[in-house]
């Protein structure tokens, strides 16, 4: 009776073992690249509640006031100029006499102050519209300063000027939010301040005056009680412009065309200071209709206003719009750290395994967003970084078969986690930061592979069948 032999199995060659590592790589290249699939959605979602926040802030806004610009004052100076002309006409007679007509034209002269200095007191808060919120502020603003009625520089022949119905302009970007009528002052007599029709130019308010008479220095002094949000911004209008912020806000943002020469920031709010002289500004300290097109130049001031910004700290959603940028980074360092578990370890992990740990790590950033809403940045990141971490741990136990190796994995990703949230709450140094991990990632990668011999690699060989070969 013939016995037969059982056939030895067939044992995969180097070729193939080297194939099989080439599959198993691009496979999880794959994933991760398919993994930008529901990275993408997560971050539409993150866009549809950012649109959310803006309604609601821009709400806010429109009810308790928008951002502030306060310009001028500006003083308006009407002139008339009287024409006399003789032209030929025909009488009743049919004769042709010399007939003397006159005709009037008229226009207006504009001086901006040669001092002005501003000084306000702002008492920031937050409002809040369901479970988004907004920083508000009312502000108490006094400016005070002198305007020269010299008109050596902008002389218009033949004109006479009309001092005593001389006007006052001030802008105040949404003059509905002042609290109380503007108090105006201007050499030692007060007047009333009434709302202006033409508010195109964006000087809103004025106050019809008695400007005395030319070579005069007329001292003014305007007091505002208002209310604004996100900003407050001053146009340079003087020759010498000095403004001066204080406010309990800790986190000020200073903003326009000048910064403050001055500023103190602490915990118990901020103090900033501007100084500036005219030279450089793309306006003249005066002008007239006929010099210049004198809404182009209302314009040009608007745009040359410099203040303080009031930004709330970084929310939630700036965070995790920075932190999906290294979505890739998370996938591709425990990805990176499963696979060299498999090729130094005799371990199987199936790609839907990969796919499982990759979803966990993709609701990361939706645990965070929702969290978020509710919760301080800190603790909304510290609590859908704990459970991902978890969750990745636990399910790994099962396929890594040890527990140092899991701890691997749920130490690295916690670390990572860890470093992240530093890297994200550090905006100047977060660029230089996130590289030196990387570094530090790429080495220690390096490191652990040094002696691996990718060439001879037997990645997934049961030990019975490595030990026939």
């Amino acid at each position: 009776m013939n016995s037969t032999q059982p056939e030895p199995p067939l044992l995969p060659t180097p070729a193939s073992r080297r194939f099989s590592v080439f599959i198993k790589i691009a496979s999880i290249g794959l994933l991760i690249a398919l993994l930008h699939g529901p990275l993408a959605m997560t971050n539409g979602v993150l866009r549809e509640r950012q649109n959310f926040q803006k309604q609601a802030v821009g709400e806010i806004e429109s009810t308790w006031g928008r951002s502030q610009l306060i310009t001028g004052p500006v003083l308006v100076v009407p002139y008339s100029i009287t024409t006399k002309w003789t032209k030929e006409v025909m009488d009743a007679e049919g004769k042709m006499k010399a007939v003397e007509e006159t005709g009037v034209s008229r226009g207006c002269s504009y001086l901006l102050p040669t001092v002005l200095e501003a000084q306000a007191e702002l008492d920031p808060e937050m409002r809040y519209r369901g479970i988004y919120q907004a920083v508000v502020y009312s502000a108490k603003v006094t400016l005070k300063g002198t305007i020269a009625t010299d008109l050596t520089d902008i002389s218009v022949d033949r004109a006479v000027y009309e001092w005593d119905k001389a006007t006052l302009l001030i802008g105040v970007t949404d003059a509905r939010r002042l609290r109380v009528a503007p108090a105006l002052e201007v050499a030692g007599v007060d007047y009333a301040v009434e709302a202006r029709a033409e508010k195109e130019s964006g000087f809103g308010l004025a106050a019809k005056i008695n400007a005395s008479g030319p070579g005069k220095e007329l001292p003014f002094v305007i007091t505002l009680d208002l209310q604004g949000s996100e900003q407050l911004e001053f146009a340079p209008v003087g020759k010498r412009t000095e403004a001066r912020v204080h406010s309990s806000w800790r986190n000020p943002m200073f903003t326009g065309a000048q910064l403050p020469v001055a500023r103190t920031i602490s915990h118990e709010g901020f103090d900033a200071t501007w100084r500036m002289a005219h030279y450089g500004r793309s306006f003249p300290p005066a002008w007239t209709d006929s010099d210049l097109n004198t809404a182009a130049n209302f314009q040009r001031i608007l745009e040359s206003g410099f203040g303080v910004s009031f930004v709330a700290p970084v929310d939630g959603y700036r965070l995790v719009d920075r932190a999906q940028k290294y979505g890739v980074l998370f996938f591709t360092l425990v990805f990176a750290v499963f696979f060299l578990f498999e090729v130094t370890s005799a371990l199987r992990i199936h790609p839907l395994q990969y796919a499982m740990v990759g979803a966990a790590l993709c609701l990361f950033f939706l645990g965070f967003l929702a969290l978020s809403e509710f919760w301080t940045t800190g603790l909304a990141y510290g609590a859908a970084a704990a459970a991902c971490t978890i969750m990745v741990s636990a399910y790994a136990w099962n396929f890594l078969r040890t527990g140092l190796r899991t701890l691997v994995i749920g130490g690295g990703l916690g670390a990572t986690y860890g470093y992240l949230y530093f890297v994200l709450k550090s905006q100047d140094y977060a660029l230089v930061a996130g590289t030196v991990a990387l570094f530090a990632v790429l080495a220690l990668v390096m490191f652990c592979t040094r002696r691996i011999n990718w060439y001879s690699l037997e990645m997934n060989i049961p030990a019975t069948v490595a030990a026939q070969q």
